[in-house]
């Protein structure tokens, strides 16, 4: 999942707040901003010698050439912020100096198609010689800036800058519904109260905040660390009294970019570090290009100083670059509204985001009509549906559950995921903490272990006598009556991401494992400039059973006992989750995205369907379903788009086919329980029938009764009726 990744979250968050210490804050990696197409740009004025930073605590410092007074003196005479600023020095025919804000591509040409000549890391300071604004610029940010005469008082305020970043990167664990060690950081309200052990806010003094602490060392979010540009938010906040709304909203929001725009520089010869998929010729002169969303201007024709361009990664603010989209302090402008009126929770704007046609998809159960998710609603308390618990007295979460054709019922049972989470059993994969307990609900008895001390288990299917197992790096079976006997191992397993083989499913004599990568796809940098078959070995860590649905024949893989038995059947997937089939055989499975992606930009987070028959076998012509080259602008029509396109961060986990339809579960951003049915206007939507968290597990009984399995051990039966 994101996973069971998302789990990552519970302890991230249970676990460090407890027991860490406030330590010197180190440097961390910084997330990318989503890939650009490169326009062709102009020829530069002059070469001149490029340095590169020397990284700090929070900012990158370069060599200082301009040492003296007098040239201190000179190049803060020369400082530049704006676009407009770059314009007039180039317009002077001056040479602009910038410094990367971060991890940078040079490239070719105009297009995220184009070779790279390489890439600068951040800090590495740039000189710039042209620019050219481009129309049109898919899915691109513009990066805010600050007026320094703006008026005084906070310029960075809770409702505007801070609670998008924290709806989007931390409410899978501090949500209403989670509030992990007791903390809600989704709301200013209960932010500011802190968690159980206290408060985590100190306005005025971010070395004493726990918040900054954890932010800033990047042990949160759980899910990955913040971009630098918004660790640096955070802090200026807190620093700047950890305000509810800053001074003068309409000051210090950016100006709006034009829509459709980009603007890109010419670098005049950067030094560049290789990268593996390299153009094959040498670059020439005007032809090494770069986003001028990822280089801050720092001064016009002199150099700057290293404190220049300390000052400016600190800022965390690079030039409006005339961007249709915009980071997260822009994009809060629609947020703010609501702040604005005495509440700080973003509500969605709609009640189900509508996905792909219901035609083909066999989904033909009406929409019920449920208003949008919030974090107001009702906890474990469903809509349209009667909610049963069994089991009240077990705290062992539940990954995954199936039933026999007899009632009987299998349960995969792990470690308490949402209180006292021990990390060293949660982030390792292969401890033998696990086991395997068969449940007569009917007459309720206590459930008996029939497999114990095992590794993660993410996935059960009960088919032909025996139960089928995925658990870290293998899949095998327990006969009945018999042991746990191996069918192949092989699989990527990456334990802190919480990414392995995780969803299994026995259908029409095939076994269908859903197998995750072992890349983010976004954090750790763009991945550009390669084709499907190149952006699937990256992902995949070069397993070709890695980031993938891969199926067997259940006759082939019960006789030769080896991974080699699978074959693709579906590419172009982050950390596949939830199996299952519907009765017309039609298989779907839940889908992971990237970490920390901007709402503008869809994370990969989907509920997918695949019919059998397009799968051929090859990985040359299986379905590809985009990750992770859809991050870097619109997929091409060939790609296979997704039933629902869920909201960044949900974290979809179990899946299954019940009261004709589909149902599925988020344990990420906006929890719960969620139904497929037919809109209106003939599209899908996804439901939430119930808020609640961390949904691991879902199936269907043989009296067609949906099941949930909670990392809290919760155990549910739901029905319809009741409300």
């Amino acid at each position: 999942m994101k996973r069971f990744s998302l789990i990552v979250a519970s302890l991230l968050a249970a676990a460090l707040f407890t027991s860490l210490v406030t330590a010197p804050l180190q440097a961390q990696g910084t997330g990318p901003k989503p890939p650009i197409s490169d326009p062709q740009l102009g020829k530069p004025k002059k070469d001149t010698q490029t340095a590169t930073a020397d990284t700090g605590t929070n900012a990158a410092e370069p060599a200082d050439t301009n040492a003296g007074t007098g040239a201190d003196t000179a190049a803060a005479a020369n400082a530049i912020k704006t676009l407009a600023d770059v314009k007039a020095c180039l317009a002077n025919g001056q040479t602009v100096y910038g410094v990367t804000s971060n991890t940078t591509n040079v490239r070719s040409a105009p297009s995220t198609d184009a070779c790279r000549y390489g890439k600068l890391a951040k800090g590495t300071m740039v000189a710039i010689a042209d620019l050219q604004v481009s129309k049109p610029k898919p899915l691109a940010m513009a990066q805010p800036t600050t007026d320094a005469t703006a008026e005084a008082g906070p310029t960075v305020g809770y409702v505007e800058d801070i609670q998008p970043l924290f709806v989007r990167s931390c409410s899978a664990c501090h949500n209403a519904a989670a509030k992990t060690m007791g903390l809600q950081t989704t709301v200013y309200a209960t932010l500011m109260a802190g968690s159980q052990n206290g408060p985590v806010v100190v306005p005025g003094n971010p070395d004493a905040s726990k918040l900054w602490e954890m932010v800033g060392q990047g042990k949160m979010p759980a899910t990955g660390p913040l971009p630098d540009a918004e660790k640096e938010l955070v802090r200026q906040w807190i620093a700047q009294g950890a305000a509810e709304h800053r001074a003068n909203s309409a000051a210090a929001a950016p100006s709006p970019a034009a829509a459709g725009e980009s603007t890109w520089f010419t670098l005049i010869s950067p030094k560049l570090t290789a990268v593996k998929d390299a153009c094959s010729d040498a670059p020439t002169e005007g032809s090494t290009l770069a986003s001028a969303d990822l280089i801050i201007p720092v001064s016009c024709g002199v150099e700057p100083t290293g404190a220049q361009v300390k000052t400016a990664l600190n800022g965390g603010r690079t030039a409006t670059t005339g961007s249709s989209a915009t980071t997260a302090k822009a994009a809060s402008a629609a947020a703010t509204s609501a702040g604005a009126a005495g509440t700080t929770e973003a509500k969605p704007a709609a009640a189900a985001m509508h996905g792909a046609s219901a035609s083909g998809t066999g989904i033909t159960a009406a929409a019920l009509g449920l208003p949008a998710p919030s974090e107001s609603d009702a906890y474990m308390v469903p809509s349209g549906f009667c909610a049963e618990r069994r089991l009240p007295d077990n705290h062992r979460g539940i990954t995954a559950i199936s039933f026999a054709p007899d009632g009987r019922m299998f349960l995969a049972l792990d470690s308490d995921l949402a209180h006292d989470v021990d990390p060293l059993v949660l982030y390792d994969a292969y401890h033998p903490s696990r086991s395997i307990a068969v449940y007569d609900w009917a007459n309720d008895t206590k459930p008996a272990e029939i497999m114990s001390e095992s590794s993660r288990i993410t996935g059960l299917d009960y088919a032909d006598g025996s139960l089928y197992v995925s658990r870290a790096g293998e899949v095998g079976r327990v006969p009945d009556g018999g042991s746990y006997e191996a069918l192949a191992g092989g699989f990527s397993v990456s334990s802190q991401l919480f990414h392995a083989n995780n969803g299994i499913l026995v259908d029409n004599g095939w076994l269908y494992v859903s197998a995750g990568g072992v890349r983010d796809g976004y954090v750790e940098g763009p991945i550009v400039g390669v084709g499907e078959a190149g952006a699937q070995d990256i992902v995949s860590g070069g397993n070709p059973y890695a980031a993938r649905i891969v199926r067997a024949p259940l006759d082939a893989l019960l006789s030769q006992k080896s991974i080699g038995a699978f074959s693709p059947a579906v590419r172009g997937v982050r950390n596949p989750y939830g199996i299952t089939a519907d009765p017309s055989g039609r298989i779907w499975f839940t889908d992971n995205g990237a970490t920390n992606v901007p709402d503008e930009i869809a994370a990969g987070d989907e509920v997918n369907v695949i019919d059998p028959g397009t799968i051929t076998g090859d990985d040359a012509t299986s379905p590809y379903y985009g990750f992770p080259l859809a991050l870097s602008g619109s997929p091409p029509d060939w790609y296979t788009k997704p039933v629902l396109t869920l909201v960044n961060s949900a974290a979809p986990t179990g899946i299954t086919y019940a009261y004709d339809t589909i149902f599925y579960g988020e344990y990420g951003r906006n929890p719960g329980i969620y139904r497929v049915a037919k809109a209106a206007d003939g599209t899908l939507v996804g439901e939430r029938i119930i808020m609640g968290w961390p949904v691991l597990s879902l199936a269907t009984a043989p009296d067609g009764a949906l099941w949930v399995g909670m990392g809290d051990g919760g155990l549910y039966r739901m029905t319809p009726g009741c409300n």
